[in-house]
């Protein structure tokens, strides 16, 4: 499988979600760490990164979100 999807470098606590960021994806995002762990949980190996880029940097609360690209196998 390949996907793209976008990470943060930290993830916001539940209670503090703001919805227009939930369904611009960006207070749901996962770290990197605990996407590729998703991506192995559901039983992919190697997860590889194509790329990886900077997409927003959120000035209210200092994340830094990335946009990802993902290569893994079942």
């Amino acid at each position: 499988m390949i996907i793209s999807d976008l990470v943060t470098d930290r993830e916001v606590d539940k209670n503090s979600v703001d919805i227009e960021k939930w369904c611009s994806c960006i207070d749901g995002a996962l770290t990197k760490e605990n996407y590729l762990d998703s991506i192995r949980k559901a039983g992919f190996k190697n997860p590889e990164l194509l790329q990886e880029t900077t997409y927003l940097e959120d000035k209210t609360d200092g994340r830094i979100i990335t946009s990802l690209t993902v290569k893994a196998s079942r």
